[in-house]
């Protein structure tokens, strides 16, 4: 049994599950595949995934994996990501049924405590609900013995490019087609968000010293391991850490135009010289 242990789930997984399912066939109301991450201590992030192709007996209702297809794909991925390894599994629907527990005894058999992530793609509740669960024994000591999906929490985590993308998404459905920014356009939301939230914080904080709101303990311990995180420095140290790191970000932005353009010249002066050339003969 699994004590305290966090599952945290990258949005490109869900677009995986969400694509693999809406490319099924018609005759399939599930779909089931593994799960590829990292394991640190109790926390196990979810970075990656693939779809296994499986089938049910309609008399016994037992399930039968293709194996074979995923060792395949496993030792693929693994040549792209070498850090993934196999985490657990995914299945769509919006509970746990009877042929969790076989499938999940052949990953057990892959890594230890495999975690099951479960995701309603049928919207029963008006969203796509994300569950995860672990497997744990239970019985009587020389007793009868048997095995339950326990819950485990499960968060959304994303890499900052990540971040972007989803921001650049959510701004496409209100207006339909939305052009990528450049850095420094990026740099300006950003700052105006912060500067938002800061001030929504400072103005929480003013009305809980004027007793104006009912202090929060959980707010209070964010705020708290808030101030512990930023650095302590002056003014201007501040000032020239910024400067330094725009100087860099402009520099980057410098280079990367002028090889986009020395690229283009080669290209140009490439077809030209091969125009001269099929004149000449």
């Amino acid at each position: 049994m699994v004590l305290n242990l966090t599952v945290k789930v990258h949005p490109v997984v869900l677009f995986q599950i969400v694509n693999a399912y809406e490319r099924r066939n018609l005759d399939r109301t599930s779909i089931l595949g593994t799960l590829l991450g990292t394991i640190d201590k109790n926390c196990v992030e979810v970075s990656n995934c693939f779809v296994v192709p499986h089938s049910i007996s309609p008399q016994d209702g037992t399930v039968s994996i293709e194996m074979h297809i995923a060792d395949t794909m496993y030792k693929l991925n693994k040549q792209v990501h070498p850090s993934e390894v196999i985490v657990g599994w995914w299945a769509t629907g919006f509970e746990v049924t009877s042929i969790a527990v076989p499938i999940n005894d052949y990953y057990a058999r892959q890594c230890p405590n495999p975690v099951h992530l479960l995701v309603d793609t049928t919207l029963r509740s008006g969203k796509m609900g994300i569950k995860g669960f672990v497997q744990v024994d239970i019985g009587v000591p020389e007793g009868s013995q048997g095995a339950m999906f326990s819950p485990v929490p499960v968060d959304l985590t994303q890499y900052p490019p990540e971040a972007v993308a989803l921001k650049t998404l959510v701004k496409t459905r209100m207006t339909g087609k939305v052009e990528p920014k450049a850095e420094l356009p990026q740099i300006t939301d950003a700052t105006t968000e912060f500067e938002d939230a800061i001030t929504l914080v400072l103005s929480y904080v003013e009305d809980v010293l004027s007793d104006k709101v009912t202090p929060d303990n959980s707010v209070g311990r964010n705020l708290l391991k808030l101030v512990q995180a930023v650095p302590k420095m002056s003014r201007e140290d501040l000032d020239n850490m910024m400067s330094a790191n725009i100087k860099d970000l402009l520099m980057a932005m410098y280079l990367s135009q002028l090889t986009r353009v020395q690229t283009q010249l080669n290209e140009k002066l490439l077809m030209t010289s091969n125009n001269i050339m099929n004149l000449n003969n």
